[in-house]
């Protein structure tokens, strides 16, 4: 890997370096495949939503503004791929039912137990309360970052994060946590 900044690199795109987009794609593959693992719950779509995310980066790399960070920006793209899967999902299965969850007593769950339940809950929630959740909370995005990614004003983002946040807690509750 080269010391470029994401900006040079970005710069390099822009006239056509396949070069500077491997090396884009090497920097950033790993943090936005997590991002659509935990908002898509499968590795095949999500790999999916990564590589959407990387052509459309390539086709519309004119469309970047450096002010902007990268990684925020390609958070962006990925975001509203797969938010676009959640909705797509959504209208072939309605809202996902409440899902069982047989597990240990709260005090006695390992941390993986505790984040597979914290998952499961956070799909239950509507595709866009998901978004927000996910990129506020798990990839701590600022809230003009995450109004952005979601196409909402700072105040929507707001009341869906709430909301998201409330019923991730209730949820929680039910489960004794």
């Amino acid at each position: 890997m080269s010391n470029a900044t994401d900006i040079e690199l970005m710069q390099q795109v822009r006239h056509g370096s396949e070069s500077a987009l491997r090396e884009v794609i090497e920097r950033h593959r790993e943090r936005l495949f997590r991002l659509a693992c935990r908002l898509l719950g499968d590795r095949d779509d999500a790999s999916d939503a990564v590589q959407e995310t990387f052509i459309r980066l390539w086709r519309h790399a004119r469309r970047y503004d450096p002010r902007q960070s990268l990684a925020a920006w390609l958070c962006t793209i990925c975001a509203r791929r797969c938010y676009d899967e959640l909705r797509r999902r959504q209208r072939h299965r309605k809202a996902l039912a409440e899902m069982p969850v047989e597990t240990a007593q709260p005090d006695t769950m390992g941390t993986d137990e505790l984040l597979t339940l914290l998952h499961q809950v956070v799909t239950t929630l509507p595709p866009k309360q998901q978004v927000v959740y996910q990129l506020r909370e798990i990839e701590c995005l600022s809230t003009d970052e995450v109004a952005r990614a979601t196409r909402l004003n700072a105040d929507q983002v707001k009341a869906n994060l709430h909301v998201a946040r409330t019923t991730v807690r209730e949820k929680l509750k039910h489960y004794g946590i």
